[in-house]
């Protein structure tokens, strides 16, 4: 009789990786990477002053949804109206802890963004906003990642109601940490 043979579990997993490795010609860790979504999503923020307790104020980038800042602190950026002025402001401007969250104003339409820049971005003031404009974000560095790196996120005003005290954008986030395509379908390499 043979003795049976057992194949050790890392030994499996790392034959996995690399069988995955030698199909992707140019980028190994290709089957790894998530698309930029195909469609926009839209998102409704309510003013962070006069806004009920329970309607988010705040967008978490690294998860691509509507944030209340009473129960988390996992949030890059929240909407306010001060003195009657629709402003973002990032975690760093509103809160006593610094973050790599941040806002940039491009005067490019939605659909030319093709990729966030590294540099550039508004980490500690209020930005003020108006319908139409196009911001790139960056997220705050996700601890719960293996690499420590941002994520980045375009998105588009869409509509602003003073007296509702909401703000309407769309926004398209890459899923990969560090990859500064916004591109949608596609996704950079690591």
């Amino acid at each position: 009789m043979f003795p049976r043979h057992r194949t050790c579990p890392s030994i499996r997993l790392g034959a996995l990786v690399l069988a995955l490795a030698a199909t992707a010609c140019d980028d190994p860790f290709d089957a790894f990477l998530g698309d930029v979504p195909l469609t926009p999503t839209e998102v409704t923020l309510y003013d962070y002053v006069t806004g009920r307790l329970e309607d988010p104020p705040a967008f978490d980038i690294v998860l691509a949804v509507p944030a209340r800042v009473d129960q988390t602190l996992n949030w890059d950026f929240l909407f306010r109206i001060r003195d009657g002025a629709p402003e973002l402001v990032p975690f760093s401007a509103v809160a006593d802890s610094v973050t790599d969250a941040g806002l940039q104003i491009t005067g490019e339409r939605f659909d030319a963004v093709l990729e966030a820049p590294e540099q550039g971005y508004t980490l500690n003031a209020p930005v003020a906003v108006q319908p139409g404009d196009v911001l790139i974000a960056r997220s705050r560095v996700d601890p719960n990642n293996f690499l420590a790196c941002s994520r980045y996120a375009k998105l588009q005003v869409l509509s602003i109601d003073p007296e509702a005290g909401t703000l309407v954008f769309r926004h398209l986030v890459n899923p990969n940490c560090g990859d500064i395509v916004l591109e949608p379908g596609t996704h950079g390499s690591l």
